[in-house]
């Protein structure tokens, strides 16, 4: 009876056995031997459409030297329409500090700033009337006050957005 049950449980288990040393010795189906030899890999690619022209390139390396401005981490901003949200807005804000300001401080604190924009268009409503994208002036303003609220009055110059990419819901 040993003998019997011994058997059955090695013509069971022999394939399981076998399978990692076949696993090894070939590459995936969708591979061409991977990413070294430059074939296919099992990677996925995630790439976005930037809109933008060279100019655009050019201006932005020009204001990169004002040592008065930096670029905060990218504000995610609820789009709405009759209090429904309709999708999101990714912005880059551009912020300029006074004279006399220290911007490394700043820069160091740039993460509180950017819970202060999140926030501010949490409670302010800036997006268009029918909520398909981002209200640009409105938008300057909410931001602009609410980082006056967290740096001081008198700290920035001013708050510009630099990109701005609207991802709508889709129902």
């Amino acid at each position: 009876m040993r003998f019997l049950f011994a058997v059955l449980l090695s013509l069971l288990l022999s394939p399981l056995a076998t399978a990692p040393v076949l696993a090894r010795m070939s590459p995936p189906a969708e591979s061409s031997g991977g990413s070294q030899e430059g074939g296919r890999s099992n990677r996925i690619l995630t790439l976005f459409n930037l809109a933008g022209s060279e100019d655009e390139d050019e201006v932005e390396v020009e204001d990169n030297d004002d040592p008065r401005a930096f670029t905060m981490p990218t504000v995610v901003a609820p789009l709405s329409r009759d209090g429904r949200l309709t999708g999101y807005a990714y912005v880059q804000l551009r912020v300029r500090f006074a004279d006399g300001q220290n911007i490394w401080d700043a820069r160091e604190a740039a993460h509180y700033a950017l819970d202060a924009a999140v926030r501010a268009s949490y409670r302010h409503s800036i997006s268009n009337e029918d909520g398909s994208g981002l209200d640009n002036e409105l938008a300057v303003q909410v931001w602009e006050t609410a980082l006056r609220e967290h740096y001081g009055q008198r700290a920035i110059d001013h708050v510009e957005i630099r990109q701005a990419d609207t991802r709508i819901l889709r129902r």
